[in-house]
C-alpha cells in the first residue's frame, strides 16, 4: 500500500502542468504543489488515515479544474452583515437532511410563513410545527430538534439568535452545534461553511461516494465521519468550499459518480473524474 500511495503521489504531480496558473507553489521533498495559506480560525487538522497522503493538493486542484470545465465556476461566498442568520442556516441545514435541496427549502419557507419568528416557533404545538415540515419526513424528530435547540438558547441565553457563533473558533462552534442532539458533524461544517463562511469540508452522501470512487480514502469501509475527517485535514483550505460545491453537483448529473449510476438531473454527456491517471 505505502509503495502504491507513493507512485499514485508522483504521478499526480507530475500530471499537474495546468498548477502553472497557481501564482504561489512551494517545493517540497522535489514536488511542486500550490502553497497551502492557513485561516487564523482553522485549527491544526488531524486524519483518522495519518499514513494516507491521498487526495495531495496536487490532485484537489486538478480535480477542480475539471468539475469546473464540466460545471463551470462557483464563487466563495463573503461573510458579511447581510449574510443569513446563523439559526436560519441551522435550521435549514435541519431540514435539508436526507432529503433534496428543493423539498427542504419548500418546509423552510411553510414553516416560516406559519411562524414569521422564532419567538412563534418557540412556544408552538409540535404538531403544528410538524405540520409545515412534514414534506421532508421524519417531521416529529425534526420538530422536536429545531424547538429543543429554541428552548435552550432561550434558557442560556435569553435570546433565540446564534450570531455568538461568528466569534468562535471553528472547534468551538462545532462543538457548540453538535451538542444539541439531531446535529451531526455533517451539519455543524455546513454551517461553517456556507454561513459562517469559513474553510469547511462537509461530506454528503454524494461527496462521500465520489470520494471513495476516487481512493481518496483508503478503504471502501470508510465511514462517512471519517471521510470528512480525512478529507478536511487533506483538501487546501482555498478550494473547500468550491470543490464541496462542485463534488455534490457532479454527484447529481454524472453517470458514473451517481447512486446506482441513477442521475437525479439530466446526465452530462462524460465524466471528467478519472480514478487513475496515468
Amino acid at each position: 500500500m505505502k509503495s502504491e500511495v507513493k507512485n499514485e503521489v508522483k504521478r499526480e504531480v507530475q500530471s499537474t502542468s495546468p498548477l502553472k496558473r497557481v501564482k504561489s507553489e512551494v517545493k517540497t521533498e522535489n514536488k511542486t504543489v500550490p502553497r497551502v495559506s492557513r485561516n487564523k480560525n482553522t485549527r491544526t487538522l488531524s486524519s483518522p488515515f495519518p499514513k494516507y497522503k491521498l487526495p495531495t493538493p496536487a490532485m484537489a486542484y486538478r480535480a477542480l479544474r475539471e468539475l469546473e470545465s464540466v460545471h463551470g465556476i462557483k464563487k466563495k461566498p463573503t461573510n458579511t452583515s447581510n449574510s443569513v442568520p446563523v439559526l436560519d442556516s441551522l435550521v435549514r441545514t435541519i431540514l435539508s437532511q436526507n432529503t433534496t435541496d428543493i423539498t427542504s427549502a419548500r418546509a423552510f419557507k411553510q414553516l416560516k410563513t406559519r411562524f414569521p419568528s422564532y419567538e412563534e416557533i418557540e412556544v408552538a404545538k409540535l404538531k403544528d410545527i410538524e405540520n409545515e415540515i412534514k414534506c421532508c419526513g421524519l417531521a416529529e424528530k425534526r420538530a422536536q430538534v429545531i424547538q429543543t435547540i429554541l428552548h435552550t438558547l432561550r434558557r442560556e441565553r435569553d435570546e433565540l439568535s446564534m450570531e455568538y457563533l461568528h466569534k468562535l473558533s471553528d472547534e468551538d462552534v462545532k462543538k457548540e452545534l453538535c451538542r444539541f442532539k439531531g446535529v451531526g458533524p455533517k451539519t455543524a461544517a455546513c454551517v461553517l461553511m456556507f454561513c459562517l463562511c469559513r474553510p469547511e469540508f462537509p461530506v454528503d452522501t454524494h461527496v462521500w461516494r465520489i470520494s471513495k470512487r476516487l481512493k481518496w480514502v483508503p478503504s471502501q469501509a470508510a465511514t462517512r465521519e471519517q471521510t470528512y475527517l480525512h478529507l478536511n485535514a487533506r483538501i487546501p483550505d482555498e478550494i473547500k468550499y468550491q470543490l464541496h460545491v462542485h463534488l455534490v453537483e457532479h454527484g447529481k448529473c454524472c453517470k458514473k459518480c451517481a447512486k446506482n449510476n441513477k442521475p437525479r438531473r439530466e446526465p452530462i454527456p462524460f465524466c471528467p473524474l478519472t480514478v487513475d491517471k496515468k
